[in-house]
């Protein structure tokens, strides 16, 4: 089976994201590229390269998890390793691949990360923007696990011309939390476009987080009017 994950970097000022990179896992091998077009674009502007692959243009591989990689996981030597996990709602015998996922080997000292690949069945993600967004300060007190979303395009958006809101509606208000990640929002503006139905719901809720972008991770289901139709017939 074929797992795959997304290398992003965020510019360190102007918060944008750039998925640069592709970490795969398959036949018991890992193999990590870099990806373009976003890769010259973060070239341009100050990205160098990921610590440990300074080739951009050489195909790396190794039948372990990277070791540059894996120093970005919860050490299992720190005594509180197994409240980590539990709070990534991970067991003990979790594999380093699930642990990746889970934590996206975000650390404070970069911007870097690990994203899965978009899955057009199911898929997570923390919101984006929400520590900019006043609706989500103002009222954290409402924004619960399970809440239902919804999604708005923003074809204006300056940043993104595949922005996609995200607005949860409650007590007759609408509150604007943030946006799809710009590495998801073209797949999803797509969709959208297309008429797909979908379900989406708040999975975790965490204004402690130590990266503000985790604040609310959310799950999506997207249902796709092929499966509709073959469902009715």
């Amino acid at each position: 089976m074929k797992n795959e994950m997304w290398l992003i970097w965020k510019h360190p000022e102007k918060r944008r994201r750039y998925k640069i990179g592709v970490l795969t896992y398959e036949n018991e091998k890992y193999t990590f590229n870099y990806v373009n077009p976003e890769l010259d674009d973060a070239r341009q502007e100050g990205f160098d390269c990921f610590p440990g692959f300074k080739d951009i243009k050489k195909t790396y591989t190794s039948e372990k998890l990277f070791a540059n990689i894996e120093t970005r996981l919860p050490n299992p030597l720190r005594p509180d390793y197994l409240q980590v996990l539990n709070s990534y709602d991970l067991e003990d015998n979790s594999s380093k691949l699930e642990i990746l996922k889970a934590t996206r080997g975000r650390l404070l000292t970069d911007n870097f990360e690990f994203v899965p690949s978009f899955d057009k069945n199911k898929i997570e993600f923390d919101i984006a923007g929400t520590s900019h967004s006043t609706d989500v300060e103002d009222n954290k007190d409402k924004i619960k696990k399970n809440d239902k979303l919804l999604f708005e395009l923003e074809p204006d958006n300056k940043y993104d011309k595949y922005a996609v809101k995200i607005i949860l509606k409650k007590d007759g208000k609408c509150y604007h939390l943030g946006y799809v990640p710009r590495y998801y929002s073209e797949n999803i503006s797509a969709l959208l476009k297309d008429k797909v139905d979908y379900s989406a719901m708040i999975q975790k809720v965490n204004f402690s987080s130590r990266f503000t972008d985790g604040y609310i991770n959310v799950y999506v289901k997207l249902i796709f009017k092929t499966e509709k139709n073959t469902r009715s017939k």
